[in-house]
């Protein structure tokens, strides 16, 4: 009886703890592996559902190692979505040792960053991009004097404002200001921010609001 009862509560103990600590809301997977047995190193690339913090990014990390244990160099990249392929927002890489880097911004700092409350005017949108401002929230609005203003706040806190011209492209409302790299945005069908270059489109900022 007593085996019995003691078998019960290592199966109970199992089941609650022994388990993956990844959250049932957290999906990854594999998109892309480069293997390289000459230079005993492997690259993985893992697509997120969404943004998680460092300690669910090693247990995912912890996973992949788990049958990879023969490379010495185990680099693994984490795009979101909202990046394209090739891109990271985090890294966890065996050197052999394990390191945890987020390089984009967190949830913690997308909050932040979207903050509107010293803006005592009309907010027209706000948009996120991932890619190329590396989770950067762009806010545009009218200030006081009814000018059309976006302003881009980084991670660190650290803001960039400009005065805006509204105009049409192809149906579509463009915004633009005096950059030297002729620079613009466009509010695609979508509701997402296009921004543009010399070169054509080269990021989408997500919507948030």
């Amino acid at each position: 009886m007593k085996s019995f009862f003691y078998i019960l509560t290592v199966l109970l103990l199992t089941s609650c703890g022994g388990g993956s600590n990844i959250p049932d809301d957290v999906k990854w997977e594999i998109i892309k592996e480069e293997p390289n047995e000459a230079l005993n190193k492997n690259n993985v690339e893992v697509k997120l559902n969404k943004k998680i913090d460092e300690k669910i990014l090693k247990e995912i990390a912890l996973k992949i190692r788990k049958d990879r244990k023969k490379y010495d160099k185990l680099w693994i990249f984490y795009n979101i979505p909202g990046m394209t392929s090739g891109m990271a927002w985090a890294t966890t890489h065996f050197t052999p040792n394990l390191k945890v880097e987020i390089i984009g911004s967190t949830t913690i700092e997308d909050n932040e960053t979207s903050k509107t409350a010293n803006i005592d005017s009309e907010v027209l949108g706000k948009w996120r991009s991932e890619k190329s401002l590396m989770g950067a929230a762009l806010i545009l609005y009218k200030n006081a004097d009814g000018k059309l203003m976006m302003r881009i706040t980084f991670k660190d806190g650290s803001t960039m404002e400009r005065e805006m011209i509204e105009s049409t492209q192809k149906g579509k409302t463009k915004y633009q200001d005096d950059n030297e790299n002729g620079e613009y945005y466009i509010l695609e069908s979508n509701d997402n921010l296009g921004m543009y270059g010399n070169k054509g489109k080269f990021d989408e900022a997500i919507k948030i609001e």
